[in-house]
C-alpha cells in the first residue's frame, strides 16, 4: 500500500513537473510580435558579409509557437565550397533562413544554400535571442545572430 502511494505521489510530481515546463513560453519569429525585440543575423562567407537581416523576435506560449514571417532570402555570387559541393564564380547561389524551430532559451533557424539545381547544404543555427551565438555551418561560412531592438 505504501509502495502503491509513493509510486502514486512520484507520477504527480513528474505529470506536474512535465506540465510547467509544457507551459512555458517559446521564442518566436513573427512580424505580429508586438514588443521591439529582435535577433541581428549576419551571414558571412570567408569573414565577408554576404547578408545582414533583423529578425522580429517575441516569446509566446508553447500551444501557440508557428512562425508568421516568410523566409529571408538573398543571392550572392559563386565560388565557394558547401561540404563537398564546390561552385563555381559565375553561378547564383540563393541562402533562404527561416524558423525552424523554438525552445524557451533558444530559437532554431533553418540555413540552407542551393543552386537553380541543387542543395549545397541544408542546416540548423541556435540562436540564443539574450546573447551572441555563432555557428560555422561550413568551410568559410559563418551565421551569427545578436540581440538588438526593433527599429
Amino acid at each position: 500500500m505504501r509502495r502503491t502511494i509513493l509510486g502514486i505521489t512520484l507520477l504527480l510530481v513528474i505529470a506536474t513537473s512535465m506540465s510547467a515546463l509544457a507551459e512555458e513560453p517559446l521564442w518566436q519569429w513573427s512580424e505580429k510580435c508586438s514588443g521591439n525585440n529582435a535577433i541581428e543575423l549576419e551571414v558571412l562567407m570567408d569573414g565577408i558579409t554576404i547578408d545582414r537581416s533583423s529578425i522580429p523576435i517575441c516569446r509566446v506560449s508553447s500551444g501557440a509557437s508557428e512562425s508568421h514571417t516568410n523566409p529571408i532570402s538573398y543571392h550572392f555570387r559563386g565560388g565557394h565550397v558547401f561540404g563537398e559541393y564546390r561552385t563555381v564564380h559565375t553561378q547564383t547561389i540563393e541562402g533562404n533562413v527561416w524558423q525552424a524551430g523554438s525552445d524557451p532559451d533558444e530559437l532554431l533557424l533553418g540555413i540552407s544554400f542551393s543552386t537553380k539545381k541543387q542543395v549545397l547544404l541544408n542546416t540548423i543555427h541556435i540562436a540564443k535571442p539574450g546573447r551572441v551565438s555563432s555557428s560555422e555551418v561550413g568551410r568559410g561560412i559563418v551565421i551569427r545572430t545578436f540581440p538588438t531592438l526593433r527599429k
